[in-house]
């Protein structure tokens, strides 16, 4: 019971929580994907996860913090990006993490035209309201690429072993 509120509920909230403060703000708060690896580690210990595998996932976990890093070095994604990437990576494991950077790949490059066509209209009254989307529609602003990997997130998880572990139990 305990293991379907953690994965179920607590990490999809916590992928939309990074995807809509990324897109709102531009910044993915720390404690999102420190929340997001402290859930995997609950998950795991509840779902009775073999070491070896928490092993595998920690592993992938790290490599996506250095290619996230390496990508925040080239100032090609933020800083919060890296993390929640690495995040992602912890749940996804050796078997999704490929399925996962495909889907995230696919849901940025849709979201990015999408910001880039909607930025060429003229912006509405209403952005005057709403000064993140003001900021968003802004033609030099960057991407939030956090709403990206919270949908792939969102998107993978389902078919990751432990929310399978999660609806059997």
């Amino acid at each position: 019971m305990f293991l379907d509120a953690v994965v179920l509920v607590a990490c999809p909230a916590l992928f939309v929580a990074g995807a809509v403060t990324d897109l709102v703000s531009f910044k993915i708060p720390n404690w999102i994907p420190a929340a997001l690896a402290a859930a995997f580690a609950l998950a795991a210990a509840l779902a009775a996860m073999p070491l070896g595998e928490i092993g595998w996932h920690a592993l992938v976990c790290l490599a996506a913090l250095v290619i996230g890093m390496g990508l925040f070095a080239g100032n090609l994604i933020g800083g919060g990006d890296a993390k929640l990437l690495a995040a992602a990576a912890l749940w996804m494991g050796p078997h999704f993490i490929l399925l996962y950077c495909m889907v995230f790949a696919l849901v940025g490059g849709a979201f990015a035209i999408a910001i880039l066509w909607l930025r060429r209209a003229p912006l509405p009254a209403m952005t005057a309201r709403l000064p993140f989307l003001n900021e968003l529609l802004r033609p030099k602003a960057g991407l939030p690429y956090g709403v990206a990997l919270g949908i792939g997130a969102l998107i993978v998880l389902p078919k990751t072993p432990l929310f399978l572990a999660a609806f059997s139990s």
